[in-house]
């Protein structure tokens, strides 16, 4: 009897780690040994850079990530980031840019009074300032943070 459970035990294991590898949801663990693993085309290449999309934003190529400091994020982590920055209240923004936005505000990942003051309290994006979206590296998975902040061109 005390066979067979270890059969089943077995089996559900080996059917849960497949069902989770076609899922995306397993992510194997580094292992500590010394051989080291064959070289292959695949693991050669540079692993793929995490990018952002959000319908109705624009990709920011900033050389300098700096000022994300001021909102909770350290520059190294940010793979990417998007802007908004036509000015007008948040009912003229695209339907996609808002509702990304309080499903941010939802989680508390948007950040900072300017934000606080276009969702609650009717202010709009004014001349020379843009709603930002990163995406910043975390664990156990990315996320992505919202804030006003003056626009930065390059």
């Amino acid at each position: 009897m005390l066979e067979l459970l270890c059969i089943l035990v077995v089996v559900a294991y080996v059917l849960l780690e497949r069902r989770w590898k076609n899922s995306g949801l397993f992510r194997p663990q580094k292992s500590d040994t010394s051989t080291p693993a064959p070289a292959s085309p695949v693991a050669d290449a540079a692993p793929a850079k995490l990018q952002l999309s959000i319908a109705g934003t624009q990709r920011a190529h900033l050389r300098d990530k700096a000022f994300v400091k001021g909102f909770g994020v350290q520059p190294q982590t940010v793979h990417d980031i998007r802007t908004f920055s036509h000015f007008g209240r948040l009912e003229d923004f695209p339907v996609t840019v808002v509702a990304r936005l309080r499903e941010l505000y939802d989680r508390g990942c948007a950040v900072g009074t300017d934000v606080m003051g276009l969702l609650c309290h009717g202010r709009g994006l004014r001349q020379g300032e843009a709603l930002y979206f990163a995406l910043v590296e975390a664990k156990p998975e990315p996320r992505v943070v919202a804030f006003v902040d003056r626009l930065r061109i390059s």
